[in-house]
């Protein structure tokens, strides 16, 4: 089979949208597959973005991209009491430019979510649970080793004890970025913390349109948010594998050989549940 490319937000960011399903002209065998990126906050509600996938080798440019998003699907989520059927709108901050969001569920710690994706005739399916936040206790924003005018931004908290835990961080810059995006090597797991009291590194949002020019500091002024999260296993391997492959690889935009690990059955990707402690801080001068 020939490998398949995950388009997901997190991958390009500058390409058109155009709302329709696509039709693709392919000259090999490879069929399409749903791509599913889901998540559901604590106290928020869910967001679900759909595309397809497409094989690589094949034809890129941004009428074909644009085509990507999935708008025609029927898409509920339930936590076993409620069912809430979710709205598509545009969204033209993240590729694929389109999402189903909900406005009556919110996500519960403790409490599973089970997502439902019909599409011409066919159910995709998913199952997440939300952790319990984790709370940060304080940072520290100290300039960099390497430069006087770049800060690096570090976080301390109480790791639960006698349990495992996985975490995943989230960063925007307040003036610059429309959202959360992916903070570079935000993924980790507590196998590599000391316990009960923890740190970790805090580094500026990663986009690969940035490569050339990405720093993981601050700069002194930055209004930082920070969006740090508890996930379940499942969350932590698909975003750790992501995170290793776009380090280890050389090709930015889809580095990884094979697909990512996801959760969805009947298609490709992650419906993740996040337990949120939202942050906001200056950078010093």
């Amino acid at each position: 089979m020939k490998r398949t490319a995950f388009l997901l937000c997190f991958f390009l960011s500058c390409l058109s949208f155009a709302c329709c399903d696509p039709e693709w002209d392919f000259t090999t065998d490879y069929t399409p597959q749903v791509v599913v990126e889901g998540s559901i906050e604590s106290n928020g509600f869910a967001r679900v973005y759909l595309s397809y996938s497409k094989a690589l080798g094949s034809t890129w440019d941004s009428l074909s991209v644009s085509e990507i998003p999935l708008t025609t699907a029927k898409v509920t989520v339930s936590d076993g009491e409620q069912t809430e059927i979710l709205t598509g709108r545009s969204d033209k901050y993240r590729l694929p430019y389109f999402v189903y969001t909900g406005n009556v569920l919110r996500g519960v710690p403790g409490k599973r979510y089970t997502l439902c994706i019909t599409h011409r005739g066919k159910n995709i399916t998913a199952e997440t649970s939300i952790p319990a936040p984790v709370g940060i206790d304080s940072f520290s924003i100290c300039k960099s080793e390497n430069s006087d005018t770049l800060y690096q931004v570090t976080a301390y908290f109480h790791d639960p004890e006698k349990e495992s835990n996985y975490y995943k961080i989230f960063t925007r810059v307040y003036g610059r970025d429309s959202s959360y995006y992916n903070a570079f090597m935000g993924t980790f797991s507590d196998e590599i913390l000391s316990s009960p009291v923890a740190k970790a590194s805090v580094y500026r949002p990663f986009r690969h349109t940035e490569l050339k020019k990405y720093t993981p500091f601050f700069t002194p002024g930055e209004q930082v948010g920070i969006k740090f999260t508890q996930v379940t296993e499942e969350v932590f391997q698909y975003w750790n594998k992501y995170e290793n492959e776009v380090v280890n690889n050389s090709n930015p935009f889809f580095p990884n050989t094979s697909n990512l690990p996801g959760n969805i059955q009947g298609g490709i990707g992650i419906w993740a549940g996040y337990g949120v402690s939202n942050y906001r801080i200056r950078i010093g001068e």
